[in-house]
């Protein structure tokens, strides 16, 4: 296991992907619920989508995680999931 469950970046790392996540599936679903069935929500979500997954990979960069085996990298891969699950009903309709 190691010390990875010890160091305090790693779970600020996790807290900050569970917030980048929690604001994606806000907004994106305020813009579905304002936009129901319209051209603008698609637009709207794949942007907020886009600045997401930007946001995860800064994230990644600057925790400098190689590997999926800490609990960044898992805050961040679960998030990263999360982001492209939310991103599926404004684009299915």
């Amino acid at each position: 296991m190691g010390n990875d469950f010890h160091n305090r970046t790693d779970w600020v790392a996790l807290v900050l992907a569970m917030f980048v996540w929690a604001g994606h599936f806000t907004l994106v679903w305020a813009a579905s619920s304002a936009f129901p069935d319209q051209p603008e929500a698609r637009w709207i979500a794949m942007a907020l989508s886009l600045a997401a997954v930007l946001l995860l990979a800064a994230l990644w960069r600057w925790r400098r995680t190689k590997t999926l085996c800490s609990v960044s990298g898992l805050g961040i891969a679960l998030a990263a999931g999360g982001v492209a699950y939310d991103t599926l009903p404004p684009l299915l309709g």
